[in-house]
């Protein structure tokens, strides 16, 4: 019967040396180690494309008003602007999700996210088994929506798109 009503309450009302609740917390400090991690990627590939537009754009001004002209650098310009929307809309076919920054955001931190658990070894499955046995009020991605931003739920690490 103790057992049962142990099942049936939640985390917060469970003795604290309860090897569960030891365990659930390890598991969900290492998960916020590794978002963290992950979002820290993430902002370096975000960061680095920002870079490479600076740089495109400076190259650009550069030809158009020293090396050559307007003439010359216009198809050039144009040519390179469509392959960015070619780009976008093929990412929005390949997806079937807007090609946005807050979505490609998501997309790159679920991917590192996804690597990091691999390369870490860590069990996603007994993360949401134990959140699930203790019926957790914790949400164990509250932390990464208060640093970044992001709504991403712990079924979206389980799902490789």
């Amino acid at each position: 019967v103790v057992d049962l009503i142990r099942r049936a309450v939640p985390l917060a009302l469970t003795p604290e040396d309860d090897p569960i609740r030891d365990e659930l917390k390890r598991l969900q400090e290492k998960k916020e180690e590794i978002d963290v991690l992950a979002h820290k990627q993430v902002r370096r590939i975000l960061w680095s494309g920002l870079g490479l537009a600076m740089v495109q754009v400076g190259l650009f001004f550069r030809l158009t008003f020293w090396e050559f002209s307007w003439d010359v650098m216009e198809p050039i310009a144009f040519f390179t602007t469509a392959t960015g929307i070619v780009m976008g809309y093929a990412y929005f076919l390949f997806t079937s999700r807007d090609p946005t920054y807050q979505d490609l955001m998501k997309r790159l931190f679920l991917s590192r996210q996804r690597k990091l658990f691999k390369k870490n070894k860590f069990d996603v499955d007994r993360l949401k088994e134990l959140q699930n046995k203790c019926k957790t009020s914790l949400d164990a991605s509250a932390s990464i929506r208060n640093r970044v931003g992001l709504e991403v739920e712990l079924d979206d690490a389980l799902h490789k798109e």
